[in-house]
């Protein structure tokens, strides 16, 4: 049965997304070539989508399948099946834990041990999750990155890093939907394992996947591949949750739903611009669109 359901839920989305593109062809048609018949039909298709979509709803519900419609920012109508997520993955610095003003002040202490000058503008201009590209937009040498690595934990060990608000209740809320938890992230795992915790949530994650773990950095999908591969989770049935651009990318180059929210970091245009699936202000809100609002 459960064979027959999956294959069904296909057959509906292909078919909504196939009767939406001819619907669309047929009104231009109509509407260059000043064809009534063309334009008739793409109407009466058009005007079709929402009755079929409450009949698919309806079908849902009797069937016990949890089934919603959303709509992407580049405006393409997908079905949402809810019930297929099983994992939902986060990115560390900026979306579960305020590390913006800290990283500012190590980068302005680290480049300036080396007479690189340092402010809000070059933050803004060159920040990247992958700071080696910081490294490279400023002029330091390559054979003094390692060396760079090593200051720039230095200062931050220095730093008090907390949680994000709403971060805590937002990871628990993951867990009391039985879904599975974990942590993309390009920082090193010495730091990030530390501050899980001290920070009292490194329960609350099955899998965490840091800079040693992987060869290619974001925007390259492999850690988000290899975190699904170490829980037995396909793409499809998994969500990413990050506040950078390459987050955004990862995931979309992954093949899984990519979530963002804008943190402390200069990068919030950058985040619209690359189009993530969901876009929201907070973790709370992210998880309603994803999860549906939380039961009282």
């Amino acid at each position: 049965m459960t064979g027959r359901v999956e294959y069904l839920e296909d057959v509906i989305e292909k078919a909504l997304m196939l009767g939406l593109a001819l619907s669309t062809g047929l009104l231009l048609v109509g509407l260059i070539l000043g064809m009534p018949g063309p334009l008739r039909w793409g109407i009466v298709l058009l005007m079709l989508t929402p009755v079929a979509r409450v009949a698919v709803v309806t079908v849902g519900l009797a069937l016990e399948r949890d089934w919603t419609f959303t709509r992407h920012l580049d405006g393409r109508a997908s079905l949402m099946r809810a019930h297929r997520l099983q994992a939902v993955l986060f990115d560390w610095d900026g979306t579960l834990v305020n590390t913006a003003e800290a990283s500012f002040r190590c980068y302005e202490k680290l480049f300036g041990s080396y007479g690189i000058a340092f402010d809000r503008d070059a933050f803004r201009r060159t920040y990247s999750p992958n700071w080696h590209l910081t490294y490279s937009a400023l002029g330091l040498a390559e054979d003094r990155w390692a060396e760079a690595d090593a200051r720039w934990l230095e200062h931050y060990c220095e730093e008090e890093v907390v949680l994000i608000e709403g971060a805590r209740d937002a990871l628990r809320r993951v867990r009391r939907a039985r879904l599975r938890a974990g942590i993309v992230t390009s920082g090193d795992r010495v730091r990030v394992a530390r501050e899980l915790t001290s920070l009292g949530v490194a329960e609350l994650f099955d899998v965490v996947v840091c800079a040693e773990d992987i060869v290619y950095r974001k925007p390259h999908p492999e850690a988000l591949l290899l975190a699904l591969d170490k829980l037995g989770v396909g793409a499809a049935a998994a969500a990413y949750v990050g506040d950078s651009p390459e987050d955004v990318q990862m995931a979309q180059a992954a093949g899984v739903l990519a979530v963002g929210i804008p943190g402390g970091f200069p990068n919030r245009d950058a985040l619209a611009a690359a189009l993530p699936d969901v876009q929201e202000a907070t973790l709370s809100a992210a998880l309603d669109t994803i999860l549906g609002p939380p039961r009282r």
